[in-house]
Protein backbone atom coordinates (compact mmCIF):
# COMPACT_ATOMS: atom_id res chain seq x y z
CA UNK A 1 0.00 0.00 0.00
CA UNK A 2 3.33 2.29 -0.12
CA UNK A 3 2.37 3.56 -3.51
CA UNK A 4 0.23 7.00 -3.63
CA UNK A 5 -2.40 6.74 -6.58
CA UNK A 6 -2.21 9.17 -9.26
CA UNK A 7 -6.04 10.17 -8.25
CA UNK A 8 -7.78 13.59 -7.09
CA UNK A 9 -10.70 12.89 -5.04
CA UNK A 10 -14.13 14.72 -5.16
CA UNK A 11 -17.67 15.06 -3.37
CA UNK A 12 -20.98 15.39 -4.43
CA UNK A 13 -24.07 16.00 -2.76
CA UNK A 14 -24.82 12.54 -3.71
CA UNK A 15 -21.42 10.65 -3.70
CA UNK A 16 -17.73 10.25 -3.40
CA UNK A 17 -15.52 9.85 -5.96
CA UNK A 18 -12.02 9.78 -7.42
CA UNK A 19 -10.79 10.92 -11.09
CA UNK A 20 -8.02 8.41 -11.84
CA UNK A 21 -5.60 10.52 -13.53
CA UNK A 22 -3.86 7.69 -15.51
CA UNK A 23 -7.48 6.10 -16.61
CA UNK A 24 -8.60 9.29 -17.34
CA UNK A 25 -12.12 8.06 -15.33
CA UNK A 26 -14.35 8.25 -12.59
CA UNK A 27 -14.35 6.38 -9.26
CA UNK A 28 -17.06 5.89 -7.53
CA UNK A 29 -15.95 4.82 -3.77
CA UNK A 30 -16.88 4.05 -0.75
CA UNK A 31 -17.08 5.93 2.41
CA UNK A 32 -14.13 4.08 3.81
CA UNK A 33 -11.55 3.59 0.89
CA UNK A 34 -12.65 7.76 0.09
CA UNK A 35 -11.38 8.56 3.57
CA UNK A 36 -8.44 6.14 3.42
CA UNK A 37 -7.11 8.08 -0.14
CA UNK A 38 -7.94 11.30 1.75
CA UNK A 39 -5.41 10.17 4.54
CA UNK A 40 -2.76 9.94 2.08
CA UNK A 41 -3.27 6.35 1.99
CA UNK A 42 -2.10 6.32 5.98
CA UNK A 43 -2.75 4.24 8.80
CA UNK A 44 -4.24 0.60 9.35
CA UNK A 45 -5.79 -0.70 6.59
CA UNK A 46 -9.02 -2.93 6.97
CA UNK A 47 -9.67 -6.27 4.92
CA UNK A 48 -12.14 -4.59 3.08
CA UNK A 49 -10.43 -1.47 2.14
CA UNK A 50 -7.41 -4.03 0.81
CA UNK A 51 -10.05 -5.81 -1.21
CA UNK A 52 -11.14 -2.95 -2.71
CA UNK A 53 -8.10 -1.60 -3.52
CA UNK A 54 -7.53 -5.01 -5.15
CA UNK A 55 -10.37 -5.01 -7.65
CA UNK A 56 -9.68 -1.66 -9.12
CA UNK A 57 -6.27 -2.17 -9.62
CA UNK A 58 -7.28 -5.54 -11.45
CA UNK A 59 -8.83 -3.16 -13.45
CA UNK A 60 -6.14 -0.85 -14.12
CA UNK A 61 -6.87 1.53 -12.05
CA UNK A 62 -4.93 3.26 -9.04
CA UNK A 63 -1.59 3.29 -10.81
CA UNK A 64 1.16 5.46 -9.15
CA UNK A 65 3.02 6.64 -12.26
CA UNK A 66 3.49 10.48 -13.09
CA UNK A 67 4.68 12.17 -16.41
CA UNK A 68 8.32 11.83 -16.71
CA UNK A 69 9.16 14.43 -19.26
CA UNK A 70 7.04 17.66 -20.18
CA UNK A 71 7.43 18.38 -24.56
CA UNK A 72 4.29 18.00 -26.52
CA UNK A 73 3.36 15.51 -28.94
CA UNK A 74 3.25 17.50 -31.94
CA UNK A 75 7.36 19.10 -31.26
CA UNK A 76 9.06 17.19 -34.03
CA UNK A 77 6.08 17.76 -36.30
CA UNK A 78 6.17 21.34 -36.61
CA UNK A 79 7.95 22.04 -39.53
CA UNK A 80 5.39 19.83 -41.34
CA UNK A 81 2.38 21.37 -39.63
CA UNK A 82 3.34 25.21 -40.57
CA UNK A 83 5.57 24.26 -43.66
CA UNK A 84 2.23 21.97 -45.74
CA UNK A 85 -0.58 22.18 -42.57
CA UNK A 86 -1.85 25.37 -41.82
CA UNK A 87 -6.12 24.92 -41.72
CA UNK A 88 -7.04 28.91 -41.49
CA UNK A 89 -5.61 32.34 -42.30
CA UNK A 90 -7.18 35.43 -40.59
CA UNK A 91 -6.64 38.42 -42.17
CA UNK A 92 -6.79 41.68 -40.42
CA UNK A 93 -8.02 43.83 -42.94
CA UNK A 94 -8.25 46.90 -40.92
CA UNK A 95 -7.29 48.41 -37.25
CA UNK A 96 -10.27 50.77 -37.84
CA UNK A 97 -13.10 50.11 -35.63
CA UNK A 98 -16.63 52.02 -35.68
CA UNK A 99 -17.22 51.00 -32.00
CA UNK A 100 -15.46 51.51 -28.97
CA UNK A 101 -16.59 48.52 -26.48
CA UNK A 102 -15.26 49.01 -22.87
CA UNK A 103 -13.15 45.82 -22.61
CA UNK A 104 -12.28 45.59 -25.93
CA UNK A 105 -8.39 45.18 -25.54
CA UNK A 106 -7.76 47.60 -28.15
CA UNK A 107 -9.26 50.23 -25.82
CA UNK A 108 -6.92 53.65 -25.11
CA UNK A 109 -5.79 53.44 -21.67
CA UNK A 110 -8.10 50.61 -19.90
CA UNK A 111 -4.95 47.65 -20.97
CA UNK A 112 -1.53 48.16 -20.71
CA UNK A 113 -0.27 45.10 -22.96
CA UNK A 114 -1.93 45.58 -26.43
CA UNK A 115 -2.14 47.96 -28.91
CA UNK A 116 -4.37 50.46 -29.50
CA UNK A 117 -7.25 51.58 -31.83
CA UNK A 118 -5.25 52.64 -34.96
CA UNK A 119 -5.63 53.67 -38.53
CA UNK A 120 -3.98 51.41 -40.20
CA UNK A 121 -4.95 49.38 -43.64
CA UNK A 122 -3.91 46.43 -45.28
CA UNK A 123 -3.21 47.08 -48.34
CA UNK A 124 -4.25 44.69 -51.47
CA UNK A 125 -1.03 43.64 -52.11
CA UNK A 126 -0.14 42.63 -48.90
CA UNK A 127 -3.94 40.75 -48.93
CA UNK A 128 -2.81 39.00 -51.61
CA UNK A 129 0.28 38.22 -50.27
CA UNK A 130 -1.08 36.49 -47.07
CA UNK A 131 -3.45 34.37 -49.59
CA UNK A 132 -0.30 33.10 -51.53
CA UNK A 133 1.40 32.41 -48.00
CA UNK A 134 -1.47 30.22 -47.10
CA UNK A 135 -1.83 28.24 -50.64
CA UNK A 136 2.23 27.32 -50.09
CA UNK A 137 1.65 26.25 -46.19
CA UNK A 138 -1.51 24.35 -46.92
CA UNK A 139 -0.49 22.07 -49.43
CA UNK A 140 -1.48 18.71 -47.57
CA UNK A 141 -4.92 20.40 -46.44
CA UNK A 142 -8.05 18.98 -48.36
CA UNK A 143 -9.76 22.81 -47.66
CA UNK A 144 -8.80 25.65 -46.08
CA UNK A 145 -10.47 28.58 -44.50
CA UNK A 146 -9.83 32.24 -45.25
CA UNK A 147 -11.27 34.77 -42.45
CA UNK A 148 -11.56 38.26 -42.36
CA UNK A 149 -10.98 40.33 -38.99
CA UNK A 150 -10.46 44.07 -37.71
CA UNK A 151 -10.79 46.44 -35.78
CA UNK A 152 -14.51 46.32 -37.73
CA UNK A 153 -13.50 44.22 -40.74
CA UNK A 154 -16.58 45.65 -42.96
CA UNK A 155 -14.98 49.15 -42.95
CA UNK A 156 -13.01 47.31 -45.82
CA UNK A 157 -15.79 45.67 -47.57
CA UNK A 158 -13.87 46.49 -50.93
CA UNK A 159 -11.08 44.89 -49.90
CA UNK A 160 -12.70 41.70 -48.55
CA UNK A 161 -14.53 41.18 -52.10
CA UNK A 162 -11.27 41.62 -53.89
CA UNK A 163 -9.49 38.83 -51.51
CA UNK A 164 -12.57 36.37 -51.47
CA UNK A 165 -12.30 36.20 -55.43
CA UNK A 166 -8.29 36.14 -55.47
CA UNK A 167 -8.49 33.18 -53.15
CA UNK A 168 -11.43 31.56 -55.10
CA UNK A 169 -8.86 31.40 -57.68
CA UNK A 170 -5.67 30.88 -56.05
CA UNK A 171 -7.58 27.57 -54.91
CA UNK A 172 -9.75 26.68 -57.32
CA UNK A 173 -10.10 22.84 -57.21
CA UNK A 174 -9.88 22.91 -53.63
CA UNK A 175 -12.09 23.28 -51.00
CA UNK A 176 -12.30 26.96 -49.36
CA UNK A 177 -14.46 28.38 -46.68
CA UNK A 178 -14.63 32.00 -45.61
CA UNK A 179 -15.77 33.47 -41.92
CA UNK A 180 -15.96 37.40 -40.79
CA UNK A 181 -16.34 38.36 -37.38
CA UNK A 182 -18.15 41.85 -37.35
CA UNK A 183 -19.83 44.24 -34.72
CA UNK A 184 -22.82 43.94 -37.64
CA UNK A 185 -23.84 47.46 -37.87
CA UNK A 186 -22.45 47.56 -41.39
CA UNK A 187 -24.32 45.05 -42.95
CA UNK A 188 -26.57 45.76 -45.71
CA UNK A 189 -28.29 44.42 -48.16
CA UNK A 190 -25.72 44.58 -51.01
CA UNK A 191 -23.03 42.79 -48.05
CA UNK A 192 -25.31 39.83 -47.29
CA UNK A 193 -25.82 39.02 -51.15
CA UNK A 194 -22.01 39.48 -51.49
CA UNK A 195 -22.03 37.02 -48.42
CA UNK A 196 -24.61 34.64 -49.39
CA UNK A 197 -22.99 34.16 -53.09
CA UNK A 198 -19.96 33.09 -51.58
CA UNK A 199 -21.17 31.11 -48.67
CA UNK A 200 -19.74 32.90 -45.67
CA UNK A 201 -20.07 32.25 -42.07
CA UNK A 202 -20.59 35.15 -40.45
CA UNK A 203 -19.99 35.80 -36.38
CA UNK A 204 -21.87 39.05 -35.08
CA UNK A 205 -21.03 40.72 -31.71
CA UNK A 206 -24.14 41.38 -29.68
CA UNK A 207 -23.94 41.19 -25.86
CA UNK A 208 -27.68 41.04 -24.76
CA UNK A 209 -30.74 43.52 -24.73
CA UNK A 210 -30.62 47.34 -25.37
CA UNK A 211 -29.68 48.37 -21.62
CA UNK A 212 -27.06 45.46 -21.10
CA UNK A 213 -25.90 45.62 -24.65
CA UNK A 214 -26.02 49.35 -25.26
CA UNK A 215 -23.70 49.63 -21.14
CA UNK A 216 -20.31 48.49 -23.06
CA UNK A 217 -20.91 48.92 -27.36
CA UNK A 218 -20.83 52.00 -28.05
CA UNK A 219 -20.37 54.13 -31.38
CA UNK A 220 -16.51 55.94 -31.74
CA UNK A 221 -18.14 59.11 -33.04
CA UNK A 222 -20.97 59.74 -31.26
CA UNK A 223 -20.81 57.54 -27.99
CA UNK A 224 -24.47 56.59 -28.51
CA UNK A 225 -25.63 52.94 -27.75
CA UNK A 226 -25.63 49.97 -31.11
CA UNK A 227 -28.09 48.08 -30.16
CA UNK A 228 -30.56 49.54 -32.33
CA UNK A 229 -28.35 49.70 -35.83
CA UNK A 230 -27.61 45.80 -34.98
CA UNK A 231 -31.65 45.04 -34.22
CA UNK A 232 -32.24 46.77 -37.92
CA UNK A 233 -29.86 44.85 -39.55
CA UNK A 234 -31.13 41.14 -38.34
CA UNK A 235 -34.45 42.19 -39.02
CA UNK A 236 -34.16 43.14 -42.20
CA UNK A 237 -32.04 39.57 -43.17
CA UNK A 238 -34.63 37.56 -40.95
CA UNK A 239 -36.98 39.18 -43.65
CA UNK A 240 -35.15 39.59 -46.70
CA UNK A 241 -32.50 36.83 -46.80
CA UNK A 242 -34.14 33.90 -44.41
CA UNK A 243 -31.80 30.99 -45.57
CA UNK A 244 -28.93 33.29 -44.73
CA UNK A 245 -30.01 32.68 -41.08
CA UNK A 246 -28.31 29.57 -40.93
CA UNK A 247 -24.84 30.72 -41.76
CA UNK A 248 -25.00 33.13 -38.91
CA UNK A 249 -23.69 33.20 -35.43
CA UNK A 250 -23.84 35.35 -32.47
CA UNK A 251 -21.26 35.98 -29.56
CA UNK A 252 -22.26 37.21 -26.40
CA UNK A 253 -19.47 38.25 -24.12
CA UNK A 254 -20.88 38.01 -20.80
CA UNK A 255 -20.27 40.70 -18.05
CA UNK A 256 -20.51 38.73 -15.01
CA UNK A 257 -20.66 42.17 -12.65
CA UNK A 258 -24.14 42.35 -13.24
CA UNK A 259 -27.56 40.18 -13.32
CA UNK A 260 -27.99 37.70 -16.10
CA UNK A 261 -31.53 36.89 -16.88
CA UNK A 262 -32.69 39.67 -18.75
CA UNK A 263 -29.72 38.22 -21.41
CA UNK A 264 -30.82 34.36 -21.45
CA UNK A 265 -34.71 35.93 -21.54
CA UNK A 266 -33.50 37.68 -24.63
CA UNK A 267 -31.99 35.16 -26.83
CA UNK A 268 -34.57 33.05 -25.94
CA UNK A 269 -36.76 35.30 -28.15
CA UNK A 270 -37.76 34.09 -32.16
CA UNK A 271 -35.46 36.21 -33.89
CA UNK A 272 -32.81 34.17 -32.66
CA UNK A 273 -34.43 30.98 -33.19
CA UNK A 274 -32.51 29.66 -36.46
CA UNK A 275 -29.37 31.09 -35.25
CA UNK A 276 -26.34 29.30 -33.29
CA UNK A 277 -25.96 31.48 -29.88
CA UNK A 278 -22.82 31.62 -27.86
CA UNK A 279 -21.26 33.19 -25.25
CA UNK A 280 -18.24 33.88 -23.42
CA UNK A 281 -17.05 35.88 -20.37
CA UNK A 282 -14.98 39.09 -21.21
CA UNK A 283 -11.66 38.65 -21.42
CA UNK A 284 -10.00 40.36 -18.95
CA UNK A 285 -6.11 39.26 -19.66
CA UNK A 286 -5.11 42.10 -21.08
CA UNK A 287 -6.55 44.46 -18.21
CA UNK A 288 -4.81 46.98 -15.95
CA UNK A 289 -7.80 45.47 -13.22
CA UNK A 290 -9.92 41.76 -13.01
CA UNK A 291 -13.38 41.49 -13.28
CA UNK A 292 -15.10 39.98 -10.32
CA UNK A 293 -18.38 38.47 -10.65
CA UNK A 294 -21.48 39.45 -8.78
CA UNK A 295 -23.36 37.62 -6.48
CA UNK A 296 -26.71 38.06 -8.45
CA UNK A 297 -24.69 36.98 -11.28
CA UNK A 298 -23.63 33.74 -10.15
CA UNK A 299 -27.09 32.84 -8.65
CA UNK A 300 -29.15 33.72 -11.77
CA UNK A 301 -26.69 31.74 -13.65
CA UNK A 302 -26.28 28.91 -11.50
CA UNK A 303 -30.24 28.20 -11.97
CA UNK A 304 -30.10 28.74 -15.68
CA UNK A 305 -27.16 26.21 -15.68
CA UNK A 306 -28.83 23.78 -13.69
CA UNK A 307 -32.46 24.23 -15.79
CA UNK A 308 -30.18 23.30 -19.09
CA UNK A 309 -28.45 20.08 -17.80
CA UNK A 310 -31.43 18.57 -16.41
CA UNK A 311 -33.19 19.63 -20.05
CA UNK A 312 -29.76 17.57 -21.41
CA UNK A 313 -30.60 14.55 -19.30
CA UNK A 314 -34.59 14.65 -20.21
CA UNK A 315 -35.57 16.14 -16.75
CA UNK A 316 -36.91 19.34 -17.49
CA UNK A 317 -38.50 20.89 -20.12
CA UNK A 318 -36.38 21.89 -23.29
CA UNK A 319 -38.82 25.00 -23.72
CA UNK A 320 -38.37 26.53 -20.99
CA UNK A 321 -34.42 26.55 -20.69
CA UNK A 322 -32.92 29.50 -22.13
CA UNK A 323 -31.22 28.91 -25.74
CA UNK A 324 -28.04 30.71 -24.23
CA UNK A 325 -27.76 28.49 -21.61
CA UNK A 326 -28.52 25.49 -23.45
CA UNK A 327 -26.03 25.64 -26.07
CA UNK A 328 -23.34 26.57 -23.66
CA UNK A 329 -24.66 23.14 -21.73
CA UNK A 330 -24.50 21.35 -24.49
CA UNK A 331 -20.68 23.05 -25.51
CA UNK A 332 -19.56 21.33 -21.92
CA UNK A 333 -20.85 17.85 -22.99
CA UNK A 334 -19.54 17.90 -25.83
CA UNK A 335 -16.39 18.83 -24.52
CA UNK A 336 -16.15 16.47 -21.99
CA UNK A 337 -17.41 13.52 -24.32
CA UNK A 338 -14.32 14.27 -26.27
CA UNK A 339 -11.72 14.77 -23.32
CA UNK A 340 -13.12 12.36 -20.83
CA UNK A 341 -12.32 9.16 -22.83
CA UNK A 342 -10.38 5.61 -21.07
CA UNK A 343 -6.43 5.53 -21.38
CA UNK A 344 -4.61 3.36 -20.85
CA UNK A 345 -2.03 5.32 -18.64
CA UNK A 346 -0.05 8.87 -19.16
CA UNK A 347 2.75 8.91 -21.42
CA UNK A 348 5.90 9.38 -19.81
CA UNK A 349 6.15 12.46 -22.22
CA UNK A 350 3.49 14.46 -23.06
CA UNK A 351 2.37 18.26 -22.34
CA UNK A 352 -0.72 20.25 -20.71
CA UNK A 353 -4.15 19.96 -22.76
CA UNK A 354 -3.75 23.75 -23.41
CA UNK A 355 -1.61 24.69 -26.47
CA UNK A 356 -2.02 24.07 -30.12
CA UNK A 357 0.46 24.85 -32.45
CA UNK A 358 0.77 28.03 -32.90
CA UNK A 359 0.00 29.31 -36.38
CA UNK A 360 -1.08 26.14 -37.88
CA UNK A 361 -5.49 26.06 -36.71
CA UNK A 362 -5.94 29.74 -37.21
CA UNK A 363 -2.97 32.08 -38.12
CA UNK A 364 -2.87 35.21 -38.11
CA UNK A 365 -1.26 37.73 -40.42
CA UNK A 366 -1.76 42.08 -39.56
CA UNK A 367 -2.25 45.06 -41.62
CA UNK A 368 1.60 44.49 -42.66
CA UNK A 369 2.14 41.18 -43.10
CA UNK A 370 3.06 40.15 -39.54
CA UNK A 371 2.22 36.77 -38.71
CA UNK A 372 0.84 35.83 -34.73
CA UNK A 373 -0.36 32.24 -33.64
CA UNK A 374 -4.31 33.41 -33.85
CA UNK A 375 -5.79 36.53 -33.66
CA UNK A 376 -6.31 36.48 -29.68
CA UNK A 377 -3.20 37.30 -28.64
CA UNK A 378 -1.59 40.69 -28.36
CA UNK A 379 -0.35 42.13 -31.15
CA UNK A 380 2.57 44.45 -29.37
CA UNK A 381 4.56 41.13 -27.91
CA UNK A 382 7.73 40.22 -29.73
CA UNK A 383 7.14 36.58 -28.85
CA UNK A 384 4.06 36.57 -29.95
CA UNK A 385 5.16 37.55 -33.72
CA UNK A 386 6.37 34.21 -35.28
CA UNK A 387 7.27 35.51 -38.46
CA UNK A 388 6.00 37.42 -41.39
CA UNK A 389 4.50 36.47 -45.18
CA UNK A 390 7.81 37.67 -46.42
CA UNK A 391 10.35 35.96 -44.81
CA UNK A 392 7.82 32.69 -43.13
CA UNK A 393 7.83 31.49 -39.90
CA UNK A 394 10.41 31.22 -37.12
CA UNK A 395 9.74 27.41 -35.95
CA UNK A 396 12.12 27.90 -32.84
CA UNK A 397 9.77 30.47 -31.69
CA UNK A 398 6.60 28.31 -32.43
CA UNK A 399 8.78 25.47 -30.24
CA UNK A 400 8.87 27.66 -27.56
CA UNK A 401 4.76 28.60 -27.67
CA UNK A 402 3.88 25.07 -27.80
CA UNK A 403 5.79 24.14 -24.79
CA UNK A 404 5.09 26.34 -22.38
CA UNK A 405 4.31 23.03 -20.29
CA UNK A 406 7.87 23.52 -19.67
CA UNK A 407 7.97 26.77 -17.81
CA UNK A 408 6.23 25.12 -15.01
CA UNK A 409 7.22 21.04 -15.67
CA UNK A 410 7.57 20.08 -12.27
CA UNK A 411 4.21 21.26 -11.06
CA UNK A 412 2.63 20.33 -14.82
CA UNK A 413 4.55 16.40 -14.25
CA UNK A 414 2.05 16.04 -11.27
CA UNK A 415 -0.90 17.87 -12.25
CA UNK A 416 -4.57 15.76 -12.27
CA UNK A 417 -5.70 18.45 -14.76
CA UNK A 418 -2.87 18.07 -16.90
CA UNK A 419 -5.40 16.88 -19.52
CA UNK A 420 -8.05 19.40 -19.17
CA UNK A 421 -5.51 22.61 -18.78
CA UNK A 422 -7.02 25.44 -21.13
CA UNK A 423 -2.99 27.45 -20.41
CA UNK A 424 -1.72 28.52 -23.91
CA UNK A 425 0.88 30.67 -24.75
CA UNK A 426 -1.25 33.87 -24.37
CA UNK A 427 -1.17 33.12 -20.45
CA UNK A 428 2.02 33.33 -20.50
CA UNK A 429 3.23 36.49 -21.95
CA UNK A 430 4.47 38.87 -19.77
CA UNK A 431 5.21 41.50 -22.06
CA UNK A 432 6.88 39.59 -24.85
CA UNK A 433 8.58 37.42 -22.58
CA UNK A 434 7.58 33.82 -21.53
CA UNK A 435 6.81 33.88 -17.66
CA UNK A 436 7.01 31.32 -15.88
CA UNK A 437 5.36 33.13 -12.72
CA UNK A 438 2.39 34.64 -14.53
CA UNK A 439 1.72 30.74 -15.90
CA UNK A 440 1.77 29.35 -12.47
CA UNK A 441 -0.59 32.27 -11.50
CA UNK A 442 -3.33 31.29 -13.39
CA UNK A 443 -3.48 27.46 -12.42
CA UNK A 444 -6.18 27.97 -9.70
CA UNK A 445 -8.17 29.28 -12.18
CA UNK A 446 -7.56 25.84 -14.18
CA UNK A 447 -8.45 23.99 -11.43
CA UNK A 448 -11.32 25.62 -10.62
CA UNK A 449 -12.83 25.00 -14.06
CA UNK A 450 -11.49 21.71 -14.24
CA UNK A 451 -13.66 21.32 -10.96
CA UNK A 452 -16.76 22.60 -11.83
CA UNK A 453 -16.63 20.48 -14.94
CA UNK A 454 -16.12 17.05 -12.94
CA UNK A 455 -18.78 18.06 -10.66
CA UNK A 456 -20.99 18.70 -13.55
CA UNK A 457 -20.11 15.74 -15.22
CA UNK A 458 -21.18 13.67 -11.76
CA UNK A 459 -24.41 15.72 -11.48
CA UNK A 460 -25.20 14.13 -14.83
CA UNK A 461 -24.35 11.33 -14.24
CA UNK A 462 -25.83 10.56 -10.93
CA UNK A 463 -29.59 12.08 -11.83
CA UNK A 464 -29.68 10.11 -15.61
CA UNK A 465 -28.21 6.74 -14.26
CA UNK A 466 -28.59 7.06 -10.57
CA UNK A 467 -26.34 5.37 -8.10
CA UNK A 468 -23.39 4.25 -9.57
CA UNK A 469 -21.58 1.25 -8.43
CA UNK A 470 -18.07 0.65 -7.86
CA UNK A 471 -16.13 0.83 -11.11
Amino acid sequence: MSEIPFIKLIKTPLGKYAYDVNKNQMIRLSDELYDYFAGSCKGDVSDDIKVQIEELKKKGYLSSFHIQKIRHPESDNIRFHIEKNIEQLTIQVTQQCNFRCSYCPYTTAEFDSQREHGTKQMSLETAKKSIDFLAEHSKDQEGVAVGFYGGEPLLRFDLIKEVTEYAEEKFFGKGISFTVTTNGSLLTEDKVEFLIDHEFQVMISLDGPPEVHNRSRKFAASGRGTFASIEKNLLMIQEKYPEFLERLSINVVIDPRFSANSLHEMFSTSIFENLNIQSTLIDDFFCIERTVSDERYLKEENIHEFRAMMSMIGKYPKEKVSKLAYNSCMGFFDDIKKKMKPSTGLAPVMAPGGPCVPGQRRLFVDVEGGLYPCERISETSDIMRIGDIYNGIDHTKVDALLNIGQLTEEKCKHCYAVRYCTLCAKNCDNNGELSPELKASNCKSVHNEVMEKFRDYLFTREFSIGEWERV
